[in-house]
Formats: C-alpha cells, sequence, structure tokens
C-alpha cells in the first residue's frame, strides 16, 4: 500500500455514510434541502436547520472527536406563507442556469434568507406587541373614581417596539438592494430605488412588468425605508408619532396608535399593531414579486425554448410547498408549461 493510499482513522470516520435525524417530529417532514455551501439548510414543514458536517467545522481534519452539527435557525417552515414566498421563490427563480452562468446563485438565496429573517423578526415583534395589548386591556379597571380621574393603562414601551421594528424595515428594504445588484451589478446609483425604476424602463420598456412594478412600489419602498429617521429625527412635514392607550369620547380604550405624516400624502392614523401586519405583508409580497420579475426580466431561453416567469395554479403546486405561487414555464405551441 502507497503512503497515497494510506487513510488515517479521522479519514475513514469523515468519509464514511452519514445518517442523522434532524429536528423533531413536530417540525414536520423535510421539504426539501439546499446546499448554501456554508451549511446545508434542512427546510422542514414548520422549522428550517442548518446543517454542517465535520469537514465544515473541523477541514484540516484535526480532531476526530468533532461531530456533526445540526441547529435550528427558524421555527417557520415550507408550510409557512413567508417561508415560501420569499426563501423558496428565491430558491426556484434564482438560478444559474436560468440567469447565466455567472449568476451567483447561492449569494441570492443568501440575501432571500436574511430578507426572510427580518420578516419573521418583524413578525415577533408584531406578535409580542398584540399579546402585550391584550394583557394590559385584561387587567384595565374602567372605575371612574370619585374625584372624576380614571387611571389609563399604559405600555410604557410603545415608542422602543415600532422603533425596532422600523429598524428590521429598513435593513429588509436594503437586502433588496443588494438582490438587484446582482442582476445590475454596475448600473445602480446610491439612490436604488429611483435608479432601478429608470434602468427598467430604458433596458426592459416602461411597459414590461418590472418597470411597472417599480414605479408603482416605489414609493412605498422609499417610504418603509425611511421610517426610522422618520421616528428618531422627525420634521415638520414628515414625522411618526406613537401614541399609547387613550380613552374616547365613548369612554373606550384605544389601542396604541400610529400617527403618519409625510410632505404630500394624506396623513395615516390608525392602530400600531394594525399598521405592523399590513407593513409585513407587503413586504413579504413585495419581495415575491420583486423576485420574480426581476428573474423575468433577465431570464434567458431553456434549451432554445423561451423561458417565462409565471403563477403556478394551485393544482400544479407540490404539496410540499403549498404556498409558493411563482415559477419559471416554457413556452411551446404558444403556450406555457409548468417547468419540472
Amino acid at each position: 500500500m502507497s503512503r497515497s493510499d494510506y487513510k488515517r482513522p479521522i479519514d475513514r470516520i469523515r468519509e464514511s455514510a452519514l445518517s442523522m435525524q434532524v429536528g423533531a417530529p413536530e417540525d414536520g417532514a423535510v421539504s426539501v434541502m439546499i446546499d448554501m455551501e456554508s451549511a446545508l439548510y434542512v427546510v422542514k414543514e414548520h422549522a428550517i436547520y442548518a446543517v454542517q458536517l465535520a469537514d465544515q467545522v473541523d477541514p484540516e481534519r484535526t480532531n476526530v472527536v468533532v461531530p456533526n452539527t445540526q441547529q435550528r435557525i427558524l421555527s417557520i417552515g415550507a408550510h409557512d406563507p413567508e417561508v415560501a414566498r420569499i426563501f423558496l421563490t428565491a430558491y426556484t427563480m434564482f438560478k444559474s442556469m436560468h440567469l447565466g452562468t455567472d449568476f451567483p446563485e447561492r449569494d441570492a438565496w443568501s440575501r432571500a434568507f436574511e430578507y426572510l429573517r427580518d420578516i419573521v423578526a418583524m413578525m415577533e415583534i408584531h406578535s409580542a406587541l398584540v399579546k402585550a395589548i391584550e394583557e394590559t386591556v385584561v387587567g384595565f379597571n374602567e372605575v371612574v373614581t370619585k374625584d372624576r380621574s380614571i387611571t389609563l393603562p399604559s405600555l410604557g414601551n410603545a415608542e422602543e417596539r415600532c422603533d425596532a421594528f422600523a429598524q428590521k424595515v429598513g435593513h429588509a428594504v436594503d437586502t433588496l438592494k443588494t438582490v438587484a445588484r446582482l442582476l445590475y451589478p454596475k448600473e445602480l446609483s446610491k439612490k436604488w430605488i429611483d435608479s432601478l425604476t429608470l434602468i427598467a424602463a430604458q433596458k426592459h420598456g416602461e411597459h414590461e412588468p418590472l418597470a411597472r412594478f417599480m414605479k408603482e412600489k416605489g414609493g412605498s419602498l422609499l417610504f418603509m425605508r425611511e421610517l426610522r429617521n422618520m421616528i428618531e429625527h422627525p420634521q415638520v412635514d414628515a414625522y411618526v408619532k406613537i401614541r399609547d392607550f387613550q380613552l374616547l369620547p365613548s369612554m373606550e380604550l384605544a389601542a396604541p396608535s400610529v400617527d403618519i405624516v409625510r410632505l404630500g400624502e394624506a396623513p395615516i392614523s390608525e392602530p400600531l399593531a394594525s399598521f405592523m401586519a399590513q407593513v409585513i405583508e407587503e413586504l413579504v409580497s413585495i419581495a415575491e414579486v420583486f423576485f420574480a420579475l426581476l428573474c423575468g426580466a433577465n431570464v434567458k431561453s431553456f434549451s432554445g425554448l423561451p423561458l417565462v416567469v409565471m403563477e403556478l395554479p394551485p393544482s400544479r403546486r407540490p404539496k410540499w410547498n403549498p404556498h409558493q405561487r411563482i415559477s419559471y414555464g416554457i413556452v411551446m405551441n404558444d403556450e406555457v408549461h409548468p417547468l419540472g
């Protein structure tokens, strides 16, 4: 046996067959496994795990006892709409085989996952707010005292909650910029929303879906990007004011609310929890459509056949991924057929 054929005990262990139970039964079945290079992301029905082999932890093979690892990184999975509409849509759409061999697909998946984590953080902030409001209202004593006064309940930290939420919103919008720059690496300026709106119209046509989407959603993206600044550095014509519980003339208790004033826009005043829920849903929808339209504007042909982005009919969506609506389709005989 030559020296090159000799394998150390650690080599035999590391190169042997692998079997690993990932997660817990309540996480559901494995839906898909995505190689993110730094780790294997195992997407289950209700959770996502990052799996690293011992060689990724100890690439020089210096310690025989280093194990393979698994770590839950999200407590939602393929059967949760946010995962399907953001991360799994990105995984389906951002493929170098469809966007060009130089397209960094894993980088795109990683940025989409970062966006998803911001959405999850927003959802947690919203859920905690709703729970705190409910618990506070339960303890509210509506009795007016003899001196004709009443003690209103108070969250005490409503503004801090909104500020933390706005920080995640701004970071999510910035992540969309980094995704767009993967496809337009040289064209986008610092004011990327205005820049992409212009480039989409010039490069693909002002009536094409990407240009129309940017024109329609650009204002919302700019607002969400500036939301935290409007909270922390209010101006006369641009500010966000958070109100705690208030008593209405009807003697009803109004939940914490938000007032938003922007130059040239109608003022907004609504319950803070409702506002957060609306922002979350809009950001999920924006990411889903944004990823699809970026790919639709830059997709290459497939085996000589035109490739397009399409919405999957419910009957064509796999059971393991029921909430993903967007995929590629092949045009054959003037008809669009889902790819795969």
